[in-house]
């Protein structure tokens, strides 16, 4: 089962539609859920780089970071 988390950048506001769009995608694709984070990409990232995480969920495409690191998961559908 692969590990995810959930990036909100901190610019959306209100968050609460972001997270149940990523949660639900989430509990859809199965994975075990470490966590939501808010803030910078850097804030995350370092999740993927050390293997803490196997994906992150965002939840649209205009999320994507400039330099998008693999496994990186639209919860658009």
């Amino acid at each position: 089962m692969d590990t995810a988390v959930i990036w909100i950048p901190a610019d959306i506001d209100p968050i609460e539609p972001a997270v149940a769009k990523c949660l639900d995608y989430s509990r859809r694709r199965g994975y075990r859920l470490e966590g939501i984070v808010r803030g910078p990409w850097e804030s995350v990232s370092w999740m993927v780089t050390n293997r803490e995480v196997d994906v992150v969920i965002i939840p649209v495409p205009a999320c994507l970071p400039p330099a998008a690191m693999p496994r990186i998961e639209v919860a658009d559908n």
